[in-house]
């Protein structure tokens, strides 16, 4: 376990404890910043004015930790890795890598109780999500969240070597039934295939996968007992291979659990990834050859900070018949963040930056917009929706529909 190191906050009256190798990758990072600034010119928040990265790498190499995160909130950032991909010093494994960057001042925030009350300003849905994270981070706490299955004829396991990682579909399903979005649709149409392939993937009762705990909160306590919860889970069952739906839940199993987890050995697939490696669509005969537009919205979790995973979803999506994708003018490392990535600020300055993504989506002529993040799928639904007094935006739900991959092949299979 790293060692604890006491830097005192200066101007302030107590010290305060950081963890060692926090300190290192965040002055490591730091220190390869030569104020280009290419980083605010691509932020999606510097030009709202309401966060600034480079001035904070800045303030990191001349301010002490406290002032830093007195004078910046780091809470506003996305993390949607936008900095990262223009900054000329940065490389996969070596650079400023601001969302990374952002998540160690996070925890030394949070471990610390600086600002800490920002936190608690940037939360959405009444505080819903990190209360349920608290809930099921008690030991004592099993989730039960597969009753939806009970009405289907679908085959599961309780042990095997394929799983497949359902994560927090079925609570989202209770909390924004008022959106009209079914998503446990996305479970059923994934389970569905798999099965149509001789597939009988073990779904558990699992517990939440932890990101937004990580990422948006900082908690990495909190976050551990997730990651050893579920992988000692799929251990127990002989598990080797997780098939995940999820943008979020794929970036953190494929990525942040290897570094927190001993002995990590699962291979992790998307499940467009493992559906093309097994050519799941191409023994599936769809009813009808629909002709359909559609275009697609590359999300944060499984783009640039998931790999770059921007190629299985459309060759997925160009198997299916009579489907035409059309292509948004940024996209893939340029697309635009939904803003709301682990369940914080929903609030007007992310409202504005959905607006400008569906009305990309729009103007391709699409008849859906597909995605694969149960965020992206969540808020551009809430802003599809929301009642306004400009009748432009009304009509925008007859424009375009926001819908998931998963359960888009799913309706025109007839499967859910």
């Amino acid at each position: 376990m790293a060692s604890y190191i006491n830097n005192e906050i200066k101007g302030g009256n107590s010290s305060f404890k950081i963890l060692e190798q926090n300190i290192k990758n965040i002055i490591s990072m730091a220190n390869y910043c030569f104020a280009c600034n290419r980083c605010v010119n691509v932020c999606p928040l510097s030009h709202l004015d309401i966060f600034f990265p480079r001035m904070l790498v800045g303030d990191l190499i001349y301010s002490s930790f406290g002032e830093v995160l007195t004078n910046h909130n780091i809470w506003n950032c996305l993390t949607c890795g936008q900095c990262t991909i223009y900054c000329p010093m940065t490389q996969e494994n070596d650079g400023i890598r601001i969302p990374e960057l952002i998540l160690e001042l996070r925890k030394i925030s949070r471990n610390n109780e600086i600002q800490i009350d920002r936190i608690t300003r940037c939360e959405t849905h009444n505080e819903i999500f990190p209360l349920i994270s608290k809930m099921m981070a008690n030991e004592a706490i099993i989730p039960n969240k597969l009753e939806f299955l009970d009405e289907k004829a679908l085959k599961t396991a309780e042990s095997g070597e394929i799983a497949y990682f359902i994560g927090c579909l079925p609570l989202m399903e209770e909390i924004f039934y008022n959106l009209g979005f079914n998503y446990n649709n996305i479970p059923i149409t994934i389970i569905s295939l798999l099965n149509e392939a001789n597939i009988v993937p073990v779904v558990l009762n699992e517990k939440c996968c932890g990101h937004d705990i990580l990422w948006g909160k900082g908690n990495i306590e909190t976050f551990k007992k997730f990651a050893e919860y579920n992988t000692q889970l799929y251990k127990d069952a002989g598990v080797k291979t997780v098939i995940v739906g999820c943008a979020e839940g794929y970036r953190t199993w494929k990525y942040d659990y290897p570094k927190i987890v001993d002995d990590f050995d699962f291979k992790v697939f998307h499940f467009s990834e493992f559906f093309l490696k097994e050519k799941i669509l191409e023994h599936v005969k769809f009813p009808y050859n629909s002709k359909i537009k559609v275009t697609y919205h590359d999300s944060c979790r499984m783009g640039r900070l998931g790999g770059k995973l921007y190629n299985s979803p459309r060759e997925l999506i160009k198997q299916i018949p009579g489907v035409e994708l059309i292509e948004m003018e940024n996209i893939k490392d340029d697309a635009n963040c939904c803003g709301v990535s682990t369940f914080t600020n929903c609030n007007e300055f992310t409202h504005f930056l959905r607006q400008n993504r569906i009305n990309e989506a729009v103007n391709t002529g699409a008849d859906y917009l597909i995605v694969t993040c149960p965020k992206c799928l969540t808020h551009f639904n809430c802003y599809i929706n929301e009642p306004s007094l400009n009748k432009e935006h009304n009509e925008l739900r007859n424009k375009i529909k926001v819908v998931d991959l998963a359960s888009f092949i799913g309706k025109l299979l007839m499967l859910v």
